[in-house]
């Protein structure tokens, strides 16, 4: 409402959060994990991501975590920032880390987004 109100973080200033703000963004829910472990785990390696399984759709999540992929359009740059969810309340949130095409691609492909980067970069040629 008032913008005098608002939080004011660092990290709403930095220079990736600035970045990825004009990416693509697609959100993926997966079911609870360790959440401080898997951030942990991601600050080493991008593919501690691939241990998580999505969300059955159908069933009721009461916790979850939330996975916002960014994305350059041909998948040349790719960030995540995960979040948690406890009683669809928030209850934590990760730093941005950086991740590979292939693991943004099978991250992907867990919840049915199928890509193929052969087309996309015959378009881009």
């Amino acid at each position: 409402m008032f913008p005098f109100f608002k939080k004011k973080t660092a990290e709403a200033g930095s220079p990736l959060k600035k970045r990825v703000q004009n990416m693509k963004c697609r959100k993926i829910n997966f079911v609870d994990d360790d959440f401080d472990g898997l951030c942990r785990d991601m600050k080493q390696d991008c593919k501690a991501l691939m241990r998580l399984k999505p969300v059955n759709y159908y069933a009721i999540k009461n916790s979850y975590i939330m996975g916002m992929l960014y994305s350059e359009e041909d998948f040349s740059e790719n960030f995540i920032q995960l979040l948690h969810f406890d009683g669809e309340r928030q209850t934590g949130r990760s730093d941005i880390f950086p991740v590979d095409i292939e693991t943004a691609v099978k991250a992907l492909a867990k919840v049915g987004i199928m890509i193929d980067l052969k087309k996309i970069h015959e378009e881009k040629a």
